[in-house]
């Protein structure tokens, strides 16, 4: 309806259908009252333009055309004829308005048809005109049927061509743009309000349009993203909000005054597999953990700048700026699920700052940042980095961090719990263009407190440990470290009831076999022939052999080690127990009071340093160690001392009575040892004392080898009751037999079956008398005792003055075949001499002395032809050396000799000697032996005893008497 007098047009139901037949452009109303001024002006002048109710349908089929194209089909195209400049229409307009507008959109070429809706649409259009001078201002209100809305307000020119407006976005959810973008999208945004705010200005001048974009304020809330079709958000974000972005699209630049993410839960994990959970929602390939591209070949054209230009350095490049990028109290759970129980971190409150970003090629990073970690312990950083070069100045600092938290990690390869820590640290870290690292600071463990899961028993504690001034540069390789000090550090051993020890299991992983850390048959030491040991393992403590640890670390490849140096380390009140539960009863020993230094650490083979420790083992044992060593080369270089003194012995009954059989009542054990290893080889001086060692019951076991100990501890114990013993030792530490343990044990078995079976040989090194001191000889037939025995029982005195715990055992000896001849000669010497007193003057035999007689063969012969016809009778025949004699004449001198031998033999072959006077003549030589011992009242008569023999085999021409002791 048009109405010529007014110039009014009012146009009513109209609808254009697209070639589906949908509605495409449709209004209930549209008004348009024209003035009267048109006609002077020459040009349309609108009074209104009035729209109700417009509504546009737009539709993206799946062939991807625009329905809105249909606009144009049944028209035949213009003759292209050449385009001429000329003047802009001339076109005024009082007041442009839209009422209740509907906008629809749907694009059908995504799998899930997209569909959204504006409305109520609002616009109004004042005073416009094509010509300079007027308002041109314009507003525009849209709004969705979900609340979301747009108010867009500002001027509009068109010669030459210019705007600027305001802009605002309110309530626009974040599903909306995904539910658009999604098929495009890795993730699935699952709630979010964004807001924006900003104006613009829009700009030819006569020449290439300008766009200056000023986005105040963009602001996103409750922002929560997933993965497709995930279960929970990835990520909720309370307040995401960035202020003040200046885009110019003629300077290809973007300003951003500030980005602050407010509030928030990031939810992360590695999967049993690996991977990250957070890389889904970049659409990372399942294989892949990380993701980082591959590097492009150089001179590749897809390879950038840092800045975002490409290769050639396009003039075009945008320049992007932010310097100041903030994250303020976001929540970030991470887990390692790779591990069971998965380990957790938590960082909450989490706060980041970024300052100065920016793409130009120089640009500097200032970074900051601090959080709680897991509740109680908390971070701070700061750092200087550039991300062309990769330079990096940082300074962490760390307090209260807790160490449990590591456990999952730890019970992947150990089998001890860590139930106590915390770690703190202050470090600088600097990393150069050239990628050298240097890393100098300090850093301390405080309240840590380990168990064994097998006996669920203290492990390895210490109250802290802290190591100050550490220095580590990656080019030249090498760490020093000023200092460590470890206050009141713990440790436990343990030999369980399988022979298994503690420290093996606790640091072997779950299920893994440890390897066995007890000595066996194989490993034992040798003992003397004569002495048994049980053919069961030898229990106790094994010594780890040097040689294969040496050649393990010889082996490890590189030929010059890491440079390591330590200045010092301190003990401070440390202590340490060790119990064996295998052998019984079980024993248990304890040091405490540990404390001392080691200066000058180093990997460096020619470095030494000073070691010095001193304790106390069970509280009262004082315990010192000391010298020189390299501890990271050991077997270069060692020169050690260690000491113990008074150790009570009482402790190890245990031990005595399994290995030894015997229990100890009383004693005390001081040692003194010094290693010296120089170029793998060993030589050690191995002083033992011990002071008042009494054994007690004899104790029943299997295992323990047959020595006479009591014999031994006699024989080795002075008159104070001490015994003392050197252990020298030496050896290679390539010898693959080679181990501390068993050659100390095979050298006081040795010691012990040497002094048992040999005691007088000890006795008589110590004492003089030589090895067989307790022999001594008496000639056949005789109890006296001659020069050189005397001398030796003066230092058999002297060894049993010495050994009070010895008593001698002096045996009645005799010799039926040398004793009973030279008895019965001495017999017939009496009775021959007895004759010769019976002569009287005047007879056959002359009144000389009797030995002057026997001393004349001629008399001795008539002697004992006298004594002969005497004892045998007188019809006797004479042996045929004596019926010689008497043949001969009385001018010859006749052969006495054989006759007075003859006769001799005769005669003592005929006279009786009773065992009774063989054994009264050992007596008298014990008897001899005893005075001799007794004679100064040096020693206790108590402790020599005169005992009944078994008879010997005859050796020699001598009768020897074999004392013992016991």
């Amino acid at each position: 309806r048009f109405n010529p007098f007014t110039m009014a047009l009012d146009m009513t139901g109209f609808s254009l259908p697209d070639a589906d037949g949908r509605p495409l452009l449709a209004f209930q109303r549209l008004h348009i009252s024209l003035k009267l001024a048109s006609l002077w002006r020459l040009a349309p002048s609108f009074r209104e333009i009035l729209i109700e109710q417009p509504y546009l349908g737009a539709v993206v089929r799946r062939d991807g055309a625009l329905n809105l194209a249909d606009l144009g089909k049944g028209f035949p195209s213009a003759p292209a004829k050449p385009q001429q400049k000329s003047e802009s229409m001339r076109l005024f307009i009082q007041r442009l308005t839209v009422i209740s507008g509907t906008t629809t959109f749907e694009d059908r070429t995504r799998p899930t048809p997209f569909h959204a809706e504006l409305k109520p649409i609002a616009f109004e259009l004042r005073d416009f005109s094509t010509a300079a001078g007027t308002g041109n201002a314009y507003t525009l209100n849209a709004a969705s049927p979900e609340g979301e809305r747009l108010i867009w307000s500002g001027t509009l020119r068109l010669e030459p061509l210019s705007s600027h407006g305001l802009f605002e976005i309110t309530d626009l959810h974040a599903r909306t743009l995904w539910s658009y973008l999604r098929a495009s999208l890795p993730f699935e945004i699952d709630s979010g309000v964004i807001g924006i705010k900003g104006d613009y200005d829009l700009a030819s001048n006569g020449g290439p349009l300008a766009l200056k974009l000023n986005v105040h304020s963009t602001a996103v809330t409750n922002l929560g993203i997933k993965p497709n079709a995930a279960a929970q958000n990835y990520m909720d974000l309370a307040r995401v909000e960035v202020v003040d972005t200046r885009i110019d699209l003629t300077k290809h630049s973007v300003d951003i005054a500030k980005v602050q993410l407010s509030g928030g839960d990031i939810k992360a994990w590695m999967s049993e597999q690996g991977r990250l959970n957070l890389l889904d929602l970049v659409g990372a390939p399942a294989g892949q953990s990380t993701a980082v591209a591959p590097p492009s070949a150089p001179g590749s054209p897809a390879t950038t700048t840092p800045s975002g230009s490409t290769g050639g350095g396009s003039a075009s490049a945008w320049t992007v700026s932010a310097p100041d990028i903030a994250v303020l109290g976001l929540k970030v759970s991470a887990e390692d699920r790779q591990v069971r129980p998965a380990a957790a971190l938590l960082l909450d409150p989490l706060n980041v700052h970024v300052a100065g970003f920016n793409t130009s090629p120089d640009d500097t990073l200032d970074i900051t940042l601090d959080s709680s970690v897991n509740t109680s312990g908390k971070i701070n950083a700061r750092a200087k980095v550039t991300p062309k070069t990769g330079a990096v100045a940082a300074h962490i600092e760390t307090a209260d961090l807790g160490l449990p938290a590591l456990q999952p990690y730890l019970a992947q390869y150990t089998s001890m719990t860590l139930l106590k820590g915390t770690l703190g640290a202050k470090l600088d870290i600097e990393r150069q263009a050239d990628g050298a690292l240097a890393v100098k600071g300090n850093t301390n463990v405080s309240g840590l407190h380990t168990v064994d899961n097998s006996l669920q028993q203290d492990f390895i504690n210490w109250r802290a440990l802290r190591i100050a001034d550490i220095r580590y540069l990656s080019k030249p390789a090498g760490l020093r470290i000023g200092s460590v000090t470890a206050l009141e550090p713990y440790a436990r051993m343990v030999i369980a009831p399988d022979r298994s020890v503690n420290i093996t299991e606790g640091l072997t992983p779950p299920g893994a076999v440890p390897k066995p850390a007890v000595i066996t048959t194989a490993d034992a030491p040798s003992v003397p022939k004569g002495t048994a040991v049980a053919g069961k393992p030898v229990a106790g403590k094994a010594v780890a052999s040097a040689a294969a640890a040496q050649a393990a670390a010889a082996s490890g490849g590189a030929s010059t080690p890491f440079p390591v140096a330590i200045g010092v380390v301190r003990i401070v009140n440390g202590s340490a127990n060790y119990s064996d539960l295998w052998i019984k009863p079980s024993f248990a020993v304890g040091i405490q009071s540990l404390d001392g230094t080691l200066t000058g650490l180093s990997s460096n083979p020619k470095s030494r340093a000073k070691l010095e420790l001193n304790g106390k083992v069970d509280r009262y044992s004082p315990v010192h160690i000391g010298g020189n060593v390299n501890l990271l080369s050991a077997a270069l270089y060692t020169d050690v001392t260690m000491s113990f003194k008074d150790l009570d012995l009482t402790i190890v009954n245990p031990y005595s009575g399994h290995f030894a059989g015997y229990k100890i009542d009383k004693g005390k054990l001081s040692v003194d040892v010094s290693y010296k290893i120089e170029q793998r080889k060993l030589a050690a001086q191995q002083h033992f004392v011990v002071d008042q060692l009494q054994l007690g019951d004899q104790v029943d076991s299997p295992d323990a080898v047959h020595l006479p100990l009591k014999l031994a501890v006699a024989l080795l114990k002075d008159r104070n009751g001490v015994i003392d013993l050197n252990l020298p030792m030496s050896g290679s530490l390539d010898d693959p037999h080679f181990s501390i343990g068993p050659i100390i044990w095979k050298a006081f078995v040795n010691l012990i079956v040497k002094a048992a079976t040999a005691p007088f040989a000890l006795l008589g090194h110590l004492f003089g008398g030589g090895e067989h001191m307790n022999l001594v000889e008496f000639a056949a037939g005789s109890a006296e005792l001659d020069p050189p025995a005397k001398e030796q029982l003066v230092s058999m005195v002297k060894a049993l003055k010495e050994r009070p715990q010895l008593k001698l055992d002096v045996p009645i000896v005799f010799s039926k075949s040398l004793d009973r001849p030279q008895m019965a000669a001495t017999r017939l010497r009496q009775e021959l001499l007895a004759r010769v007193q019976d002569t009287r003057a005047g007879k056959k035999h002359p009144d000389t002395a009797g030995e002057m007689v026997l001393a004349d063969p001629e008399q001795h012969f008539h002697l004992l032809v006298d004594q002969y016809k005497a004892d045998l009778g007188k019809d006797a025949p004479l042996p045929p050396s004596a019926l010689a004699v008497q043949a001969a004449k009385s001018k010859e001198t006749p052969p006495y000799d054989p006759a007075i031998a003859d006769l001799n033999a005769a005669l003592i072959g005929h006279i009786e000697v009773p065992d009774a006077d063989l054994e009264a003549l050992g007596k008298q030589r014990a008897k001899a032996i005893q005075d001799a011992l007794l004679s100064d009242a040096q020693l206790d008569p108590t402790r020599v005893f005169i005992v009944n023999a078994p008879p010997k085999p005859d050796a020699g021409d001598t009768v020897k008497v074999e004392m013992t002791v016991k």
